[in-house]
């Protein structure tokens, strides 16, 4: 990261260079799906990160029935619980999806500190390999040891690839899921309008719910530009859309780094979501005006894998608590200013953001620079 994308807690733009060789579209974004998934349940032991959210319960639900289906080692879900943190607790979604599924092996393990920042596990691969994105990266190796020899898989990307696309109001006006008045044509004059409107646009929206205190006015106001520029450079098309997502480079960076991690413990990392081939198909059944909405992404494709309680919950977890825990809070308490660029950053904001009850996910990376500046490599 540059020490602005650090500032920031944000790594915006496309990677540059040629476009992906083109994919042979599959007939279903299921058949998508249990391709990404087979090799890695074909490298035993098979770990599913298993939440109780909706992406993670579906990629549970595919790789159980390929593995029935094809005689293979069935996975192993693996779930944290977070013992009093409430906004994590997904225990009811958890023993709702399991049931239907009739899931024969689950490891359930409680995480106090495990995963925090600058845990036992993430300090390690801090001082090998410095500050990577995203900042809760360096914990996975948590779970990636859990998993040493054979493969992981999680539901990672699925609230933005299976959600809205730029032109999902005229797919929900089509579909009868909206009607004619003030929302739709606001959201269409939002989709149709020239890219410096959409700039705009994204400009107020993120000055009003994203701007961290932190950052003096120059840094804001190169992010308000950067992710404005992201904003409008979504296409209209949504299959286009999807394509241009898995090139974001947050994206491409966080599939690199976990995959790099992951290989530490010769663990096969993968994320069937964000494969070229899932996108591809999910990108053929939606069209170019993409679902409207990520429920009904959900039913319409995989309405015999879950649940319609879960395919449709519209709640969802929180974990930034997890990652803040105890050896992050008692830095923070203890922290003298330093290691931060001072150009960029307000010291005493960024401790008032840290001290608050849930810290701001924007400012973890800050920490660990921090944190990092006092234990050099």
């Amino acid at each position: 990261m540059t020490p602005l994308e650090l500032s920031w807690g944000w790594v915006p733009g496309v990677c540059e260079g040629p476009s992906q060789a083109p994919v042979l579209v599959p007939a279903r974004p299921l058949s998508a799906l249990e391709d990404a998934i087979r090799p890695a349940l074909c490298r035993p032991p098979c770990l599913v990160q298993f939440s109780g959210g909706r992406d993670s319960s579906l990629i549970l639900a595919v790789a159980l029935r390929l593995a029935r289906e094809e005689g293979l080692e069935e996975p192993v879900a693996c779930t944290h619980r977070y013992p009093g943190l409430e906004e994590a607790d997904e225990a009811h979604w958890q023993e709702l999806v399991a049931g239907h599924l009739g899931i024969r092996h689950w490891e359930r393990i409680e995480v106090t500190d495990q995963l925090d920042l600058i845990g036992a596990a993430a300090t390690p691969s801090l001082e090998r390999h410095g500050l990577l994105w995203p900042p809760m990266v360096h914990a996975r190796h948590f779970d990636f040891s859990m998993a040493r020899g054979g493969a992981i898989l999680d539901g990672e990307g699925g609230d933005e690839v299976l959600g809205p696309g730029r032109m999902a109001a005229v797919s929900a006006l089509l579909s009868g899921q909206l009607g004619p008045g003030r929302v739709l044509f606001k959201h269409l004059a939002v989709a149709l309008a020239p890219r410096s409107a959409r700039r705009a646009v994204a400009r107020r929206l993120y000055r009003r719910e994203v701007r961290p205190p932190w950052l003096r006015p120059d840094a804001w106001r190169a992010l308000e530009s950067a992710v404005a520029d992201d904003f409008a450079g979504e296409p209209l098309d949504r299959r286009r859309g999807l394509v241009r997502h898995a090139r974001l480079r947050m994206v491409a960076l966080f599939l690199a780094n976990s995959a790099a991690l992951a290989a530490e413990h010769d663990t096969l990392d993968v994320k069937p979501l964000l494969t070229p081939g899932f996108l591809a198909a999910l990108g053929a059944a939606g069209g170019w005006l993409g679902f409207p909405g990520r429920t009904t992404a959900m039913t319409s494709l995989f309405a015999d894998l879950l649940p319609a309680e879960v395919l449709g919950r519209s709640t969802k977890a929180r974990f930034n608590r997890s990652a803040f825990n105890v050896h992050s809070r008692a830095f923070a308490a203890g922290w003298d200013g330093g290691g931060v660029d001072e150009e960029l950053v307000d010291p005493e904001a960024l401790r008032n953001a840290w001290m608050q009850e849930e810290p701001n996910a924007l400012s973890f990376g800050l920490l660990q620079a921090a944190w990092l500046a006092g234990h050099p490599r």
